[in-house]
């Protein structure tokens, strides 16, 4: 059982409770909860809300207690880090802005692993490489099922900037042509000729939706990630994602776009 799957049966036993008081809460049978704490199953993000107050925790710290997937670097794992894929894992819609590379919830096994041997100034082990590789394809299983709605904004820049080898870019770009097929996933790209504007200045971040409350921002910087929930500010970054949507190619003509430059890498093989 992972580590944070026996935080709910700690958290249980501290409400002073048993499995048939939290699932009369939550509205289901015992043996669900008993499902939900060996992380045989997942409560439905409409479910959480009761969970957590049966249980006595914040829809936050419930979301990092249901996360499942594996991380890097075993238990020592930041507590920003474990907040984002509970949330990430809890969420029905995520909106993106990434401008670096191609969004992680779109990556290659191949790419992935290239990404990672590039990161920072020294060689990381093959066990490492391994794990990171399989918790983004774990994290990808909800975009592939269609549980999760995907909007990405990616500049063209992070189509363009070789990451591995031109089999490994033609690769990946052929994938998120294929993904953009799918009726959860839209991606539109910003091309040169869209110049500077505010979502390219910000860089990176993650507009999030839950069943639950208002739309919160993740941005991740060198010192770690934060979410912002105050309202004004996440308004700020809703324009900022949608000004950026109407600078950017149609999804259709995205589409086209990639699979053109899927050719070129092709060309380089």
């Amino acid at each position: 059982m992972f580590v944070r799957r026996r935080r709910l049966i700690e958290a249980r036993k501290r409400a002073g409770k048993n499995q048939e008081d939290v699932a009369a809460v939550v509205g289901v049978d015992r043996t669900t909860i008993g499902k939900w704490e060996r992380d045989e199953s997942t409560p439905h993000p409409n479910q959480r809300p009761a969970y957590a107050e049966a249980l006595g925790i914040s829809l936050d710290e419930l979301a990092a207690m249901l996360s499942s997937l594996p991380v890097p670097d075993g238990s020592n794992v930041p507590e920003w880090l474990s907040s984002y894929l509970g949330m990430e894992q809890s969420a029905t819609d995520l909106r993106a802005h990434e401008p670096e590379v191609v969004y992680g919830l779109l990556q290659t096994p191949r790419y992935t692993e290239a990404v990672v041997r590039a990161s920072g100034l020294s060689d990381v082990s093959e066990a490492y490489v391994d794990k990171r590789v399989h918790q983004r394809r774990l994290r990808q299983r909800r975009v592939r099922d269609g549980s999760l709605g995907l909007d990405v904004i990616q500049s063209e820049q992070a189509l363009r900037v070789r990451v591995g080898n031109a089999d490994v870019m033609a690769e990946q770009l052929r994938e998120v042509v294929e993904l953009s097929r799918l009726r959860n996933v839209t991606v539109r790209v910003t091309t040169f000729d869209a110049g500077q504007h505010e979502a390219r200045r910000i860089d990176t971040f993650v507009i999030m939706t839950h069943p639950w409350g208002d739309p919160r921002v993740w941005i991740e910087s060198y010192a770690g990630g934060q979410f912002i929930t105050d309202a004004d500010e996440v308004h700020y970054f809703v324009t900022t994602f949608a000004q950026a949507a109407d600078l950017a190619l149609s999804p259709a003509e995205s589409v086209a776009f990639i699979g053109d430059l899927a050719d070129e890498w092709e060309s380089r093989r």
